[in-house]
């Protein structure tokens, strides 16, 4: 059962569980709504019985590895008494900010699981390619499995220690299901210190051109008070409203705080849009941001226009109304 979710930044799709005995696998599909990476993703599951009575609750933390993905979260939990659930209620919550890396992690493939009983226990096998030079460790592995019907019916997790630089390995994992497995998906996480994989200048130079690189220098000009340098990346149509010496004189009248990029969030095109203080649109990008400052953080929305191959930023209405009196 699906419920409602923070859309920015993610949704979920889809849940389910798998009994034997006194233990379930519960599991959810999650979608990341964003073009970036490293969010905390916690799924509560709720085990019910046929009268809707909560027989237990887990969950489960994961992170977004991937842009613009599905994740698998699952996670086993033990019922009371060995109790038969009937259901699982699934909610999802997505932070912007945690302590998962905001690096993507490149796909790992794998070849189709092959599901097999070993000593009464089902199990998945598969095969595992790391596309990287540079050996992986303890990459998190989620699989989810369906029945004949497409039901969710468990799943299983596994953890390998070491995947060799442009090599594979075969990964047997245990699984929890409620009768037969018809088939399991497989995804593949970041591990929990992953720090990145070296870019190419090509992927460089591409995200430097983008309104959340634009948005980072104007914090860093922020920080530097270089009232000059933001002023020259300002929508033209702002610009027409207010001078660069009144946009400096009104900056340093105001005391602003030092604050400091801690990443993006999100990128999203918004359409036309009224420039504050004046009766013009264009069409625009809103970023979202997580920045810090003295120790806290918080998120703050930036509105970007695209003008002659650059882009340049927007002075919200409260801003206007200080620096041109309007």
């Amino acid at each position: 059962m699906a419920s409602t979710a923070p859309k920015l930044l993610g949704t979920l799709k889809e849940s389910g569980f798998g009994q034997s005995g006194k233990y379930a696998w519960v599991a959810a599909v999650v979608h990341n709504n964003t073009s970036y990476v490293g969010q905390t993703v916690t799924v509560n599951f709720n085990l019910l019985d046929a009268s809707g009575a909560i027989l237990a609750s887990e969950s489960q933390v994961e992170s977004f590895s991937r842009p613009n993905e599905d994740i698998i979260v699952g996670t086993q939990v033990e019922l009371p008494d060995s109790k038969k659930a009937a259901r699982v209620d699934a909610t999802l919550d997505v932070e912007a900010k945690g302590a998962f890396s905001n690096q993507p992690f490149p796909a790992m493939p794998t070849s189709v699981p092959q599901i097999r009983e070993e000593y009464g226990q089902p199990q998945a096998s598969f095969e595992l390619t790391n596309p990287l030079g540079q050996a992986v460790k303890d990459p998190r592995i989620s699989l989810l499995c369906r029945d004949a019907a497409g039901r969710i019916n468990g799943g299983g997790v596994a953890f390998p220690e070491l995947v060799p630089a442009s090599g594979k390995i075969r990964v047997d994992t245990n699984l929890l299901l409620s009768g037969t497995a018809k088939g399991c998906q497989v995804y593949v996480g970041a591990p929990s210190d992953w720090d990145g994989a070296q870019s190419s200048s090509a992927e460089t130079t591409a995200a430097a051109g983008t309104p959340e690189a634009a948005f980072r220098v104007w914090v860093e000009q922020f920080t530097a008070h270089d009232w000059v340098g933001q002023y020259k990346n300002l929508v033209t149509e702002q610009q027409a409203l207010v001078s660069e010496a009144s946009f400096v004189a009104c900056r340093k009248a105001s005391t602003t705080p030092s604050v400091a990029w801690v990443k993006a969030i999100s990128a999203q095109d918004v359409g036309d849009t009224e420039i504050p203080g004046t009766t013009k649109s264009r069409p625009a990008t809103r970023v979202t941001a997580e920045l810090s400052s003295n120790g806290l953080t918080e998120t703050v929305d930036s509105h970007w226009a695209l003008e002659d191959g650059s882009w340049r930023w927007q002075m919200t209405a409260e801003l206007v109304k200080s620096c041109a009196g309007k």
